[in-house]
């Protein structure tokens, strides 16, 4: 049985690139029905936890747990129909449509070699397009949209997996501000209004602040600095243990904001 509480524990959790230590013994439950966020400088291993928490890739010490599943019991098929997950550099063909892409999100339901045709996937991709405001693209083709636009395709096709978990690998990356702040209402109201749990990596420290429940901030040798509510935790002393410089942290409000000039 799944634990309520925790969506993933990751105890005494390493990892190393060709006996190079990248994580090193973390314990970190990750909230369920919350926005989490991965934070650090770049080489810190966020990346590569966000990795092994996609089961890309294998512990070289530790366990994570789904619940209270460990993740390497899960099939990848299995692991599918409860995780969905949009990786920060997703490729197509060019001349695929919208709504056929959104369909992938179907196949771990499906047979090999059958499309998803049956009611209750067309139900879910129709919901997914819908929400994501995508139903008026449906026949386009992905080359021929805009790159906001084809990142809420790809959270449509996580979305039409039907699964209450979405992992995702810096949504915001690549876009300007306009589109960075459509994505991140986005994945609030996925959170808020679906109840869909959120783990993902972000770098724009206001943005975290504003968008997330929870931060995860790693420094660069792979250790948890802080873990907690981002209006809490987030303090200048904290961001200069996890990136080494130092930045002032205003109090406006109800606010924080990091002043990074």
């Amino acid at each position: 049985m799944e634990n309520n509480n925790s969506c993933f524990d990751i105890r005494d959790l390493s990892f190393a690139y060709e006996n190079k230590p990248v994580l090193n013994h973390l314990n970190i439950s990750i909230p369920r029905g919350k926005i989490t966020t991965l934070i650090g400088p770049n080489g810190c291993g966020k990346s590569t936890l966000f990795q092994l928490l996609t089961k890309n890739l294998t512990p070289t010490g530790g366990e994570i747990r789904f619940g209270s599943v460990p993740l390497e019991q899960l099939s990848l098929k299995d692991f599918a129909r409860r995780v969905a997950i949009v990786h920060q550099n997703n490729t197509a063909p060019g001349d695929l449509t919208v709504e056929r892409l959104v369909e992938y999100g179907r196949i771990p339901y499906t047979k090999m070699g059958r499309s998803p045709s049956g009611p209750e996937d067309q139900r879910l991709i129709e919901r997914a397009m819908k929400i994501t405001g995508i139903t008026g693209l449906r026949s386009r083709s992905i080359q021929n949209l805009s790159g906001g636009q084809r990142q809420r395709v790809w959270i449509a096709m996580a979305l039409a997996q039907g699964t209450k978990v979405l992992l995702l690998d810096e949504p915001t990356t690549y876009l300007d501000v306009r589109y960075q702040l459509q994505i991140l209402h986005l994945v609030r109201m996925l959170n808020r209004k679906c109840g869909i749990t959120i783990v993902m990596v972000l770098h724009d420290m206001n943005q975290t602040i504003e968008y997330s429940d929870e931060i995860i901030a790693l420094n660069s040798s792979g250790s948890v600095v802080a873990q907690g509510d981002p209006k809490k935790v987030v303090t200048g002393q904290m961001l200069e243990q996890v990136y080494g410089v130092h930045l002032d942290v205003i109090d406006h409000a109800d606010h924080k904001i990091v002043m990074n000039f």
